[in-house]
């Protein structure tokens, strides 16, 4: 085992430069209330996953056209690893635009594609998948 395996930190040093910099930056984070719903004239839908105790738990927010059910804004909030708000970030991205049917297909290898560096080379460690499947729990 050498220096490098001591002094970087355990996975930020294996997760992709993409997926680093959504985590070190999120766009997504933050909530909408009912009452910017109904400013807005759409949908507001809230689902929650995972438990604080465990360390892991967030809450995602969907703004949902009501005539065909698109969804048009996305946001979470987050306690939990960085591979949680990867993956939160990553499925937030991909869910904008589709409707619930589409959102509902989502799949771990989806959201790993999508902050990947490389097609070949996954952005998040494997140890981390318990994140991912956690998000599509929700």
């Amino acid at each position: 085992m050498g220096i490098p395996a001591f002094i970087e930190a355990f996975p930020w040093s294996q997760y992709s430069r993409k997926l680093q910099a959504v985590i070190d930056k999120p766009r997504n984070s933050g909530f909408f209330t009912k009452e910017e719903s109904d400013e807005r004239g759409v949908r507001h839908i809230e689902a929650s996953q995972g438990n604080v105790q465990d360390g892991n738990a967030f809450r995602l927010y969907w703004l949902v056209d009501k005539e065909d059910g698109t969804i048009i804004d996305a946001k979470y909030q987050v306690f939990g690893q960085s591979a949680l708000i990867g993956a939160l970030e990553a499925a937030c991205d991909l869910c904008v635009g589709k409707n619930y049917d589409q959102a509902r297909r989502l799949s771990t290898d989806l959201i790993d594609r999508h902050v990947r560096d490389k097609p070949n080379e996954p952005a998040f460690p494997k140890e981390t998948f318990l994140h991912l499947n956690l998000v599509l729990e929700g």
